[in-house]
């Protein structure tokens, strides 16, 4: 594997603001990443990563920089790109950017489009951790069935779970 020059760090993402913003139903106040980071456990945090076991995994962002590498279809640049674009999100966790992976196809790590457009319907209320956790948690919208199960077979369902949380949320 190649060195990675300090400039293409992808802790660039606190800075672009993309996994910053609080979600409503914790304190309203705002908070800056390190103290949101600091509201997780590490049982949390394997809770979170286990529940995404069967959606391809969470990685950190360094290592998912280096896979698009390794496979040619992109660098630590473009990852920073997909995140500040919206494209896909990650959250942070002990100073490291973790990205769920169900929002790549795994065959060619190419950005799926559902998991992005369920994310836009979250915007402003939901960010960072509680959107990873958004996802994997039974709905009671979608028959108490996970978000992430249901991208590919039945997107308008979550599309809806996602405004009514997003309303919920909004107060």
């Amino acid at each position: 594997m190649r060195a990675v020059p300090a400039s293409h760090s992808l802790f660039t993402a606190r800075e672009m603001g993309v996994i910053s913003t609080p979600r409503a139903r914790h304190d309203a106040s705002a908070r800056n990443l390190d103290q949101e980071e600091g509201l997780h456990s590490e049982r949390e945090f394997s809770a979170l990563r286990a529940e995404y076991g069967t959606s391809g995994g969470i990685v950190k962002g360094d290592d998912l920089a280096r896979l698009f590498a390794d496979r040619r279809v992109g660098d630590y640049v473009s990852l920073a790109r997909h995140v500040g674009k919206g494209e896909v999100f990650g959250f942070e966790w002990q100073h490291a950017l973790w990205i769920p992976m169900f929002q790549f196809d795994l065959d060619d790590l190419s950005v799926r489009e559902q998991p992005r457009q369920v994310r836009v319907e979250l915007e402003g209320h939901f960010a960072g951790w509680d959107v990873a956790d958004w996802f994997v948690q039974r709905n009671v919208w979608l028959g108490r069935r996970r978000p992430v199960d249901l991208l590919s077979s039945d997107l308008p369902a979550v599309l809806q779970a996602a405004r009514a949380d997003r309303f919920i949320a909004a107060g």
